[in-house]
Protein backbone atom coordinates (compact mmCIF):
# COMPACT_ATOMS: atom_id res chain seq x y z
CA UNK A 1 0.00 0.00 0.00
CA UNK A 2 1.40 3.41 -0.99
CA UNK A 3 1.60 6.37 1.36
CA UNK A 4 -1.30 8.00 -0.55
CA UNK A 5 -3.47 4.92 -0.10
CA UNK A 6 -2.57 4.74 3.58
CA UNK A 7 -3.47 8.39 4.13
CA UNK A 8 -6.70 7.98 2.17
CA UNK A 9 -7.64 4.96 4.27
CA UNK A 10 -6.96 6.91 7.46
CA UNK A 11 -8.82 9.99 6.23
CA UNK A 12 -11.95 8.12 5.17
CA UNK A 13 -11.86 6.14 8.40
CA UNK A 14 -11.82 9.35 10.43
CA UNK A 15 -14.71 10.72 8.35
CA UNK A 16 -16.76 7.61 9.15
CA UNK A 17 -15.77 7.83 12.82
CA UNK A 18 -16.88 11.47 12.96
CA UNK A 19 -20.23 10.59 11.43
CA UNK A 20 -20.80 7.64 13.77
CA UNK A 21 -19.95 9.63 16.90
CA UNK A 22 -22.12 12.63 16.03
CA UNK A 23 -24.97 10.32 14.92
CA UNK A 24 -24.92 8.46 18.24
CA UNK A 25 -24.74 11.75 20.11
CA UNK A 26 -27.82 12.77 18.10
CA UNK A 27 -29.63 9.63 19.33
CA UNK A 28 -28.64 10.43 22.93
CA UNK A 29 -30.55 13.73 22.74
CA UNK A 30 -33.65 11.56 22.69
CA UNK A 31 -33.19 11.23 26.45
CA UNK A 32 -34.46 14.80 26.62
CA UNK A 33 -37.13 14.51 23.95
CA UNK A 34 -37.72 13.67 20.29
CA UNK A 35 -37.89 17.42 19.68
CA UNK A 36 -34.35 17.84 21.06
CA UNK A 37 -33.00 15.02 18.89
CA UNK A 38 -34.70 16.49 15.82
CA UNK A 39 -33.28 19.96 16.57
CA UNK A 40 -29.77 18.48 16.74
CA UNK A 41 -30.32 16.61 13.43
CA UNK A 42 -31.33 19.79 11.64
CA UNK A 43 -28.33 21.76 12.94
CA UNK A 44 -25.17 19.81 13.81
CA UNK A 45 -26.25 16.66 11.99
CA UNK A 46 -26.98 18.60 8.81
CA UNK A 47 -23.30 18.44 7.78
CA UNK A 48 -23.86 14.96 6.33
CA UNK A 49 -27.39 15.51 5.00
CA UNK A 50 -26.50 17.63 1.97
CA UNK A 51 -25.25 16.19 -1.33
CA UNK A 52 -21.48 16.79 -0.73
CA UNK A 53 -21.76 15.34 2.78
CA UNK A 54 -23.56 12.22 1.55
CA UNK A 55 -21.06 11.69 -1.28
CA UNK A 56 -18.22 12.00 1.24
CA UNK A 57 -19.92 9.66 3.72
CA UNK A 58 -21.01 6.88 1.36
CA UNK A 59 -17.80 7.19 -0.67
CA UNK A 60 -15.78 6.65 2.50
CA UNK A 61 -17.94 3.66 3.37
CA UNK A 62 -17.46 2.03 -0.05
CA UNK A 63 -13.72 2.71 0.03
CA UNK A 64 -13.41 1.05 3.44
CA UNK A 65 -15.32 -1.99 2.24
CA UNK A 66 -13.03 -2.28 -0.78
CA UNK A 67 -9.98 -2.02 1.50
CA UNK A 68 -11.28 -4.96 3.54
CA UNK A 69 -11.64 -7.08 0.41
CA UNK A 70 -8.24 -5.96 -0.85
CA UNK A 71 -6.60 -6.96 2.43
CA UNK A 72 -8.06 -10.46 2.06
CA UNK A 73 -6.81 -10.68 -1.52
CA UNK A 74 -3.27 -9.66 -0.53
CA UNK A 75 -2.92 -12.11 2.36
CA UNK A 76 -0.89 -15.25 1.76
CA UNK A 77 -2.59 -16.87 4.76
CA UNK A 78 -5.94 -16.27 6.42
CA UNK A 79 -4.35 -16.92 9.80
CA UNK A 80 -4.43 -13.63 11.73
CA UNK A 81 -4.64 -12.26 15.26
CA UNK A 82 -7.95 -12.15 17.12
CA UNK A 83 -8.31 -8.38 16.84
CA UNK A 84 -7.55 -8.44 13.11
CA UNK A 85 -10.10 -11.22 12.53
CA UNK A 86 -12.75 -9.39 14.55
CA UNK A 87 -12.16 -6.07 12.81
CA UNK A 88 -12.23 -7.69 9.37
CA UNK A 89 -15.44 -9.66 10.00
CA UNK A 90 -17.17 -6.63 11.48
CA UNK A 91 -16.01 -4.45 8.60
CA UNK A 92 -17.35 -6.87 5.99
CA UNK A 93 -20.75 -7.01 7.70
CA UNK A 94 -21.19 -3.23 8.00
CA UNK A 95 -22.09 -2.57 4.36
CA UNK A 96 -24.95 -5.13 4.14
CA UNK A 97 -26.26 -4.06 7.55
CA UNK A 98 -26.17 -0.36 6.76
CA UNK A 99 -28.07 -0.77 3.47
CA UNK A 100 -31.36 -1.45 5.24
CA UNK A 101 -30.91 1.59 7.45
CA UNK A 102 -29.87 3.78 4.51
CA UNK A 103 -32.80 2.58 2.39
CA UNK A 104 -35.28 3.33 5.17
CA UNK A 105 -33.96 6.87 5.36
CA UNK A 106 -32.18 8.17 2.25
CA UNK A 107 -33.84 5.75 -0.17
CA UNK A 108 -37.36 6.86 0.68
CA UNK A 109 -36.14 10.45 0.83
CA UNK A 110 -34.84 10.30 -2.77
CA UNK A 111 -37.72 8.36 -4.37
CA UNK A 112 -40.63 9.46 -2.19
CA UNK A 113 -39.57 12.91 -0.99
CA UNK A 114 -39.89 11.66 2.61
CA UNK A 115 -38.09 13.59 5.31
CA UNK A 116 -36.44 10.92 7.54
CA UNK A 117 -37.01 12.91 10.73
CA UNK A 118 -37.02 11.32 14.16
CA UNK A 119 -40.82 11.14 14.32
CA UNK A 120 -40.86 9.05 11.14
CA UNK A 121 -37.84 6.89 12.06
CA UNK A 122 -38.84 6.21 15.67
CA UNK A 123 -42.42 5.37 14.68
CA UNK A 124 -41.13 2.89 12.08
CA UNK A 125 -38.85 1.29 14.67
CA UNK A 126 -41.69 1.01 17.18
CA UNK A 127 -43.95 -0.69 14.62
CA UNK A 128 -41.24 -3.03 13.27
CA UNK A 129 -39.25 -4.80 16.03
CA UNK A 130 -37.12 -6.61 13.42
CA UNK A 131 -35.92 -3.27 12.04
CA UNK A 132 -35.18 -2.10 15.59
CA UNK A 133 -33.11 -5.23 16.28
CA UNK A 134 -31.14 -4.65 13.07
CA UNK A 135 -30.42 -1.06 14.09
CA UNK A 136 -29.20 -2.10 17.53
CA UNK A 137 -26.96 -4.72 15.91
CA UNK A 138 -25.68 -2.18 13.37
CA UNK A 139 -24.74 0.32 16.07
CA UNK A 140 -22.85 -2.36 18.00
CA UNK A 141 -21.00 -3.66 14.92
CA UNK A 142 -19.97 -0.21 13.67
CA UNK A 143 -18.94 0.99 17.13
CA UNK A 144 -16.75 -2.03 17.93
CA UNK A 145 -15.15 -1.92 14.47
CA UNK A 146 -14.45 1.80 14.85
CA UNK A 147 -13.01 1.49 18.37
CA UNK A 148 -10.64 -1.32 17.33
CA UNK A 149 -9.42 0.73 14.37
CA UNK A 150 -8.91 3.91 16.38
CA UNK A 151 -7.15 2.06 19.19
CA UNK A 152 -4.63 0.37 16.93
CA UNK A 153 -4.00 3.66 15.14
CA UNK A 154 -3.59 5.77 18.27
CA UNK A 155 -1.66 3.26 20.40
CA UNK A 156 1.55 4.08 18.53
CA UNK A 157 1.11 7.80 19.22
CA UNK A 158 3.09 9.36 22.04
CA UNK A 159 1.02 10.04 25.15
CA UNK A 160 -1.94 7.89 24.10
CA UNK A 161 -1.58 5.55 27.08
CA UNK A 162 -2.17 8.49 29.42
CA UNK A 163 -5.62 9.05 27.97
CA UNK A 164 -6.71 5.40 27.76
CA UNK A 165 -8.77 5.58 31.02
CA UNK A 166 -10.72 8.54 29.60
CA UNK A 167 -11.09 6.74 26.27
CA UNK A 168 -12.61 3.73 28.04
CA UNK A 169 -15.22 6.04 29.54
CA UNK A 170 -16.17 7.46 26.14
CA UNK A 171 -16.18 4.02 24.51
CA UNK A 172 -18.82 2.85 26.98
CA UNK A 173 -20.68 6.11 27.50
CA UNK A 174 -21.38 7.19 23.90
CA UNK A 175 -23.20 4.03 22.70
CA UNK A 176 -24.88 3.56 26.08
CA UNK A 177 -26.38 7.06 25.95
CA UNK A 178 -27.38 6.48 22.33
CA UNK A 179 -29.25 3.29 23.28
CA UNK A 180 -30.93 5.03 26.22
CA UNK A 181 -31.93 7.95 24.00
CA UNK A 182 -33.26 5.59 21.34
CA UNK A 183 -35.44 3.61 23.73
CA UNK A 184 -36.57 6.80 25.45
CA UNK A 185 -37.85 8.05 22.09
CA UNK A 186 -39.58 4.70 21.52
CA UNK A 187 -41.45 5.20 24.79
CA UNK A 188 -42.47 8.67 23.68
CA UNK A 189 -43.65 7.29 20.32
CA UNK A 190 -45.79 4.65 22.04
CA UNK A 191 -48.25 7.40 22.99
CA UNK A 192 -49.38 7.86 19.36
CA UNK A 193 -49.10 4.32 17.98
CA UNK A 194 -52.84 3.83 18.53
CA UNK A 195 -53.66 7.22 17.00
CA UNK A 196 -54.43 6.37 13.35
CA UNK A 197 -54.81 10.02 12.38
CA UNK A 198 -51.28 10.76 13.69
CA UNK A 199 -49.87 7.68 11.91
CA UNK A 200 -51.53 8.70 8.64
CA UNK A 201 -49.95 12.12 9.00
CA UNK A 202 -46.47 10.65 9.61
CA UNK A 203 -46.75 8.16 6.72
CA UNK A 204 -48.60 10.40 4.28
CA UNK A 205 -45.61 10.63 1.91
CA UNK A 206 -45.12 6.83 2.07
CA UNK A 207 -48.73 6.22 1.08
CA UNK A 208 -48.33 8.48 -1.93
CA UNK A 209 -45.26 6.61 -3.25
CA UNK A 210 -45.33 4.51 -6.41
CA UNK A 211 -45.67 0.83 -5.31
CA UNK A 212 -42.90 -0.12 -7.76
CA UNK A 213 -40.48 2.22 -5.99
CA UNK A 214 -41.44 0.70 -2.64
CA UNK A 215 -40.77 -2.83 -3.92
CA UNK A 216 -37.45 -1.69 -5.37
CA UNK A 217 -36.31 -0.26 -2.04
CA UNK A 218 -37.45 -3.31 -0.08
CA UNK A 219 -35.34 -5.59 -2.24
CA UNK A 220 -32.13 -3.58 -1.94
CA UNK A 221 -31.11 -4.97 1.44
CA UNK A 222 -31.20 -8.60 0.27
CA UNK A 223 -29.40 -7.61 -2.91
CA UNK A 224 -26.66 -5.92 -0.85
CA UNK A 225 -26.06 -9.14 1.10
CA UNK A 226 -25.90 -11.11 -2.17
CA UNK A 227 -23.48 -8.64 -3.76
CA UNK A 228 -21.24 -8.59 -0.69
CA UNK A 229 -21.18 -12.39 -0.51
CA UNK A 230 -20.40 -12.59 -4.23
CA UNK A 231 -17.57 -10.06 -3.90
CA UNK A 232 -16.13 -12.02 -0.98
CA UNK A 233 -16.24 -15.30 -2.92
CA UNK A 234 -14.68 -13.66 -6.00
CA UNK A 235 -11.96 -12.14 -3.80
CA UNK A 236 -11.11 -15.54 -2.32
CA UNK A 237 -11.00 -17.08 -5.80
CA UNK A 238 -8.76 -14.28 -7.07
CA UNK A 239 -6.53 -14.74 -4.04
CA UNK A 240 -6.10 -18.44 -4.85
CA UNK A 241 -5.14 -17.59 -8.42
CA UNK A 242 -2.60 -15.07 -7.11
CA UNK A 243 -1.07 -17.67 -4.77
CA UNK A 244 -0.92 -20.16 -7.62
CA UNK A 245 0.86 -17.61 -9.81
CA UNK A 246 3.30 -16.75 -7.02
CA UNK A 247 4.10 -20.42 -6.51
CA UNK A 248 5.19 -20.59 -10.16
CA UNK A 249 7.57 -17.65 -9.55
CA UNK A 250 9.62 -19.57 -6.96
CA UNK A 251 10.37 -19.31 -3.28
CA UNK A 252 12.90 -17.73 -0.95
CA UNK A 253 14.44 -18.98 2.30
CA UNK A 254 14.58 -17.02 5.56
CA UNK A 255 17.33 -17.91 8.03
CA UNK A 256 16.19 -16.64 11.43
CA UNK A 257 18.64 -15.65 14.19
CA UNK A 258 17.22 -18.38 16.43
CA UNK A 259 18.34 -20.99 13.89
CA UNK A 260 14.96 -21.60 12.24
CA UNK A 261 14.70 -21.73 8.47
CA UNK A 262 11.48 -20.74 6.71
CA UNK A 263 10.63 -21.04 3.03
CA UNK A 264 8.04 -18.67 1.56
CA UNK A 265 6.57 -17.80 -1.84
CA UNK A 266 8.18 -14.95 -3.74
CA UNK A 267 6.17 -11.79 -3.15
CA UNK A 268 4.97 -12.82 0.33
CA UNK A 269 6.07 -10.25 2.89
CA UNK A 270 8.67 -11.25 5.44
CA UNK A 271 6.20 -10.62 8.28
CA UNK A 272 3.57 -12.88 6.73
CA UNK A 273 6.13 -15.60 6.08
CA UNK A 274 7.21 -15.61 9.72
CA UNK A 275 3.64 -15.64 10.99
CA UNK A 276 2.66 -18.41 8.60
CA UNK A 277 5.53 -20.43 10.08
CA UNK A 278 4.21 -19.60 13.58
CA UNK A 279 7.39 -17.74 14.50
CA UNK A 280 6.45 -14.91 16.92
CA UNK A 281 7.37 -11.49 15.55
CA UNK A 282 6.50 -8.04 16.85
CA UNK A 283 4.11 -5.85 14.83
CA UNK A 284 2.07 -3.39 16.85
CA UNK A 285 0.24 -1.80 13.90
CA UNK A 286 -0.64 -5.10 12.25
CA UNK A 287 1.76 -4.74 9.33
CA UNK A 288 0.74 -1.35 7.92
CA UNK A 289 4.05 0.53 8.36
CA UNK A 290 2.49 2.78 11.00
CA UNK A 291 5.14 1.67 13.47
CA UNK A 292 8.62 0.14 13.29
CA UNK A 293 8.20 -2.72 15.76
CA UNK A 294 8.58 -5.37 13.05
CA UNK A 295 12.02 -4.09 12.03
CA UNK A 296 14.80 -6.59 11.39
CA UNK A 297 18.52 -6.48 10.77
CA UNK A 298 19.29 -8.10 7.42
CA UNK A 299 22.57 -9.99 7.13
CA UNK A 300 23.34 -11.85 3.93
CA UNK A 301 20.91 -11.15 1.11
CA UNK A 302 20.66 -7.39 1.77
CA UNK A 303 22.11 -6.42 -1.62
CA UNK A 304 19.43 -8.40 -3.51
CA UNK A 305 16.50 -6.64 -1.82
CA UNK A 306 14.47 -3.93 -3.51
CA UNK A 307 14.94 -0.44 -1.97
CA UNK A 308 12.40 0.62 0.68
CA UNK A 309 9.08 1.88 -0.64
CA UNK A 310 7.71 5.29 0.35
CA UNK A 311 6.03 4.13 3.55
CA UNK A 312 9.00 2.05 4.72
CA UNK A 313 11.54 4.76 3.94
CA UNK A 314 9.54 7.33 5.90
CA UNK A 315 9.26 5.05 8.94
CA UNK A 316 12.95 4.06 8.91
CA UNK A 317 14.07 7.66 8.52
CA UNK A 318 12.02 8.61 11.57
CA UNK A 319 14.02 6.21 13.77
CA UNK A 320 17.36 6.94 12.07
CA UNK A 321 17.77 3.30 11.10
CA UNK A 322 20.88 2.11 9.31
CA UNK A 323 20.73 0.72 5.77
CA UNK A 324 20.73 -2.89 6.95
CA UNK A 325 17.53 -2.39 8.96
CA UNK A 326 14.22 -3.07 7.16
CA UNK A 327 10.54 -3.42 8.07
CA UNK A 328 9.33 -7.02 7.85
CA UNK A 329 5.81 -5.93 6.89
CA UNK A 330 7.01 -4.01 3.82
CA UNK A 331 9.81 -6.35 2.73
CA UNK A 332 8.92 -8.73 -0.11
CA UNK A 333 12.10 -10.74 -0.79
CA UNK A 334 12.72 -12.78 -3.90
CA UNK A 335 16.00 -14.35 -2.76
CA UNK A 336 17.36 -15.97 0.40
CA UNK A 337 18.26 -13.76 3.36
CA UNK A 338 19.30 -13.88 7.00
CA UNK A 339 17.47 -11.76 9.57
CA UNK A 340 17.69 -10.77 13.24
CA UNK A 341 14.55 -9.27 14.82
CA UNK A 342 15.37 -6.00 16.59
CA UNK A 343 12.27 -5.93 18.82
CA UNK A 344 11.26 -8.83 21.01
CA UNK A 345 7.86 -10.25 20.12
CA UNK A 346 6.55 -9.64 23.65
CA UNK A 347 8.26 -6.27 24.20
CA UNK A 348 6.11 -3.33 25.33
CA UNK A 349 5.17 -0.65 22.82
CA UNK A 350 6.91 2.16 24.72
CA UNK A 351 10.19 0.29 24.43
CA UNK A 352 10.06 0.10 20.64
CA UNK A 353 9.53 3.65 19.43
CA UNK A 354 13.20 4.42 18.99
CA UNK A 355 16.14 3.93 16.70
CA UNK A 356 16.80 0.51 15.27
CA UNK A 357 20.45 0.38 14.28
CA UNK A 358 22.36 -2.61 15.66
CA UNK A 359 25.59 -0.61 15.79
CA UNK A 360 23.91 2.36 17.46
CA UNK A 361 24.44 6.09 16.95
CA UNK A 362 25.54 8.99 19.11
CA UNK A 363 22.96 11.31 20.60
CA UNK A 364 22.25 13.28 23.77
CA UNK A 365 20.31 11.34 26.40
CA UNK A 366 19.70 11.66 30.12
CA UNK A 367 20.60 8.44 31.95
CA UNK A 368 18.99 7.42 35.23
CA UNK A 369 20.18 4.63 37.52
CA UNK A 370 17.94 3.35 40.30
CA UNK A 371 19.08 0.93 42.99
CA UNK A 372 17.27 -0.65 45.93
CA UNK A 373 19.22 -0.34 49.16
CA UNK A 374 19.60 -3.23 51.57
CA UNK A 375 18.31 -5.96 49.27
CA UNK A 376 21.00 -8.37 50.55
CA UNK A 377 19.89 -7.93 54.15
CA UNK A 378 16.27 -8.24 53.04
CA UNK A 379 17.01 -11.80 51.89
CA UNK A 380 18.21 -12.65 55.39
CA UNK A 381 14.99 -11.47 57.04
CA UNK A 382 12.34 -12.56 54.51
CA UNK A 383 11.68 -15.87 52.79
CA UNK A 384 13.12 -16.22 49.29
CA UNK A 385 9.74 -16.27 47.53
CA UNK A 386 8.70 -13.17 49.47
CA UNK A 387 11.85 -11.42 48.28
CA UNK A 388 10.85 -12.25 44.69
CA UNK A 389 7.37 -10.86 45.36
CA UNK A 390 8.78 -7.64 46.81
CA UNK A 391 11.22 -7.18 43.94
CA UNK A 392 8.48 -7.73 41.38
CA UNK A 393 6.31 -5.12 43.06
CA UNK A 394 9.31 -2.77 43.23
CA UNK A 395 10.03 -3.03 39.51
CA UNK A 396 6.35 -2.82 38.60
CA UNK A 397 6.11 0.56 40.33
CA UNK A 398 9.33 1.78 38.72
CA UNK A 399 8.13 0.68 35.28
CA UNK A 400 4.83 2.52 35.73
CA UNK A 401 6.68 5.67 36.79
CA UNK A 402 8.87 5.45 33.67
CA UNK A 403 5.83 5.04 31.45
CA UNK A 404 4.17 8.10 33.01
CA UNK A 405 7.24 10.30 32.50
CA UNK A 406 8.36 9.44 28.93
CA UNK A 407 11.19 7.24 30.20
CA UNK A 408 12.53 4.09 28.56
CA UNK A 409 13.56 1.01 30.53
CA UNK A 410 17.01 0.06 29.19
CA UNK A 411 18.61 -2.50 31.51
CA UNK A 412 17.83 -4.58 34.57
CA UNK A 413 20.47 -5.71 37.04
CA UNK A 414 19.54 -7.55 40.22
CA UNK A 415 17.85 -4.97 42.41
CA UNK A 416 18.27 -1.93 40.15
CA UNK A 417 17.61 -0.65 36.67
CA UNK A 418 18.85 1.81 34.09
CA UNK A 419 16.47 4.17 32.28
CA UNK A 420 16.92 6.63 29.43
CA UNK A 421 15.16 9.94 28.84
CA UNK A 422 15.15 12.05 25.68
CA UNK A 423 15.04 9.24 23.13
CA UNK A 424 11.86 10.66 21.65
CA UNK A 425 12.63 13.85 19.65
CA UNK A 426 9.43 15.45 20.92
CA UNK A 427 10.68 15.19 24.52
CA UNK A 428 14.39 15.77 23.88
CA UNK A 429 14.30 19.39 25.08
CA UNK A 430 12.91 18.42 28.51
CA UNK A 431 14.67 15.13 29.07
CA UNK A 432 16.10 16.16 32.47
CA UNK A 433 12.75 17.51 33.67
CA UNK A 434 11.07 14.26 32.60
CA UNK A 435 13.75 12.31 34.51
CA UNK A 436 13.10 14.41 37.62
CA UNK A 437 9.36 13.88 37.23
CA UNK A 438 10.03 10.16 36.87
CA UNK A 439 12.19 10.09 40.02
CA UNK A 440 9.52 11.98 41.96
CA UNK A 441 6.86 9.53 40.75
CA UNK A 442 9.06 6.57 41.70
CA UNK A 443 9.42 7.78 45.28
CA UNK A 444 5.70 8.51 45.49
CA UNK A 445 4.83 5.02 44.31
CA UNK A 446 7.43 3.35 46.56
CA UNK A 447 6.08 5.25 49.57
CA UNK A 448 2.62 3.83 48.87
CA UNK A 449 4.12 0.36 48.34
CA UNK A 450 5.96 0.63 51.66
CA UNK A 451 2.69 1.19 53.50
CA UNK A 452 1.56 -2.21 52.25
CA UNK A 453 4.91 -3.95 52.83
CA UNK A 454 5.10 -2.73 56.42
CA UNK A 455 1.70 -4.24 57.12
CA UNK A 456 2.42 -7.55 55.38
CA UNK A 457 6.14 -8.13 56.06
CA UNK A 458 7.25 -5.46 58.50
CA UNK A 459 9.70 -4.29 55.81
CA UNK A 460 10.14 -1.17 53.68
CA UNK A 461 12.10 -0.31 50.54
CA UNK A 462 14.70 2.43 50.28
CA UNK A 463 16.42 3.47 47.08
CA UNK A 464 18.87 5.89 45.55
CA UNK A 465 18.79 7.55 42.12
CA UNK A 466 21.53 9.10 40.00
CA UNK A 467 20.86 11.27 36.93
CA UNK A 468 23.31 12.63 34.36
CA UNK A 469 22.94 13.79 30.75
CA UNK A 470 25.37 13.73 27.88
CA UNK A 471 26.20 12.18 24.52
CA UNK A 472 26.10 8.38 24.44
CA UNK A 473 25.91 5.59 21.88
CA UNK A 474 22.27 4.57 21.65
CA UNK A 475 21.19 1.45 19.80
CA UNK A 476 19.74 -2.04 19.93
CA UNK A 477 22.35 -4.20 21.63
CA UNK A 478 22.69 -7.56 23.29
CA UNK A 479 22.26 -11.19 22.19
CA UNK A 480 20.51 -11.63 18.82
CA UNK A 481 17.58 -13.45 20.40
CA UNK A 482 16.99 -10.84 23.15
CA UNK A 483 18.19 -7.43 21.97
CA UNK A 484 17.47 -4.31 24.01
CA UNK A 485 17.48 -0.62 23.14
CA UNK A 486 20.08 0.81 25.50
CA UNK A 487 23.00 3.24 25.69
CA UNK A 488 26.70 2.97 26.47
CA UNK A 489 29.42 5.53 27.04
CA UNK A 490 31.23 7.59 29.64
CA UNK A 491 28.21 9.76 30.42
CA UNK A 492 26.12 6.65 31.16
CA UNK A 493 28.83 5.43 33.52
CA UNK A 494 28.77 8.78 35.34
CA UNK A 495 25.05 8.39 36.07
CA UNK A 496 25.74 4.95 37.55
CA UNK A 497 28.54 6.35 39.74
CA UNK A 498 26.27 9.16 40.97
CA UNK A 499 23.66 6.64 42.06
CA UNK A 500 26.27 4.81 44.14
CA UNK A 501 27.20 8.13 45.80
CA UNK A 502 23.68 8.56 47.23
CA UNK A 503 24.42 5.93 49.87
CA UNK A 504 27.73 7.51 50.88
CA UNK A 505 26.36 11.05 51.03
CA UNK A 506 23.07 10.01 52.64
CA UNK A 507 20.63 11.51 50.11
CA UNK A 508 17.92 10.15 47.83
CA UNK A 509 18.84 11.74 44.52
CA UNK A 510 21.98 13.12 42.88
CA UNK A 511 21.84 15.07 39.62
CA UNK A 512 24.83 16.54 37.81
CA UNK A 513 24.74 20.34 37.74
CA UNK A 514 25.54 20.40 34.02
CA UNK A 515 22.36 18.39 33.32
CA UNK A 516 20.21 20.76 35.39
CA UNK A 517 21.78 23.85 33.78
CA UNK A 518 21.23 22.45 30.28
CA UNK A 519 17.47 22.94 30.78
CA UNK A 520 17.72 25.97 33.09
CA UNK A 521 16.20 24.05 36.00
CA UNK A 522 16.48 25.90 39.33
CA UNK A 523 18.31 24.10 42.12
CA UNK A 524 19.49 25.05 45.64
CA UNK A 525 23.09 26.29 45.53
CA UNK A 526 23.64 25.09 49.11
CA UNK A 527 23.22 21.49 47.93
CA UNK A 528 25.95 21.69 45.28
CA UNK A 529 29.18 19.82 45.91
CA UNK A 530 32.08 18.20 44.08
CA UNK A 531 32.12 14.42 44.05
CA UNK A 532 34.79 12.05 42.92
CA UNK A 533 33.66 9.65 40.25
CA UNK A 534 35.60 6.42 40.04
CA UNK A 535 37.46 6.12 36.76
CA UNK A 536 37.67 9.88 36.12
CA UNK A 537 40.47 12.29 36.93
CA UNK A 538 38.19 15.31 37.36
CA UNK A 539 35.47 15.76 39.98
CA UNK A 540 31.85 16.24 38.95
CA UNK A 541 29.69 19.09 40.26
CA UNK A 542 26.42 17.64 41.48
CA UNK A 543 23.36 18.71 43.39
CA UNK A 544 21.97 16.42 46.10
CA UNK A 545 18.32 16.16 47.03
CA UNK A 546 16.11 14.44 49.52
CA UNK A 547 12.77 13.19 48.26
CA UNK A 548 10.92 16.24 49.59
CA UNK A 549 12.97 18.86 47.75
CA UNK A 550 13.09 17.74 44.10
CA UNK A 551 13.63 20.61 41.64
CA UNK A 552 11.10 21.58 38.99
CA UNK A 553 7.60 20.19 38.46
CA UNK A 554 4.85 19.97 41.04
CA UNK A 555 5.76 18.86 44.50
CA UNK A 556 3.61 16.21 46.09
Amino acid sequence: MTNFESQLRLGTGLILALYVVQHLVNHSFGIVSIEAAEAYRQTVGAMFQNLPGQVLLYGSLLFHASIALRSIYRRSSLRMSLWQSLQLLLGLSILPLVVGHAVSNRGYDLLGDIDPNYYYVVTSLALKPVVLAKLVLLISVIWIHMVIGLHFWLRIKNGYQRYVPYAYTLVVLVPALAYVGLFSMLQQASTWLDDQQRLDQIYAANTAMDPRDVELLRGLELQAWIVMAALLVLTLIARQFRLWYQARQGTYCITHSDGAKVRALNGVSLLEALRNARIPHASVCGGRARCTTCRVHVGSGLAELDPPNELEAKALTRIKASEDVRLACQLHPKSDLEITPLVMANQSLSATLHSGGVGGHEEYVVSMFVDMRGSTNLGERVLAYDVVFILNRFFTELSSALSDSNGHYAQFAGDGLMALYGLDPEHKSRACQDALDGAREMFRRIDKLNDQLKREFGESIQMGIGIHGGDAIVGTMGPPKTPLLTAVGDNVNIAARLESQTKEIGCDLIVSVSTLEAESIDFPADNVRQVEVRGRDNHVRVCTFSRDQFPGGNQD
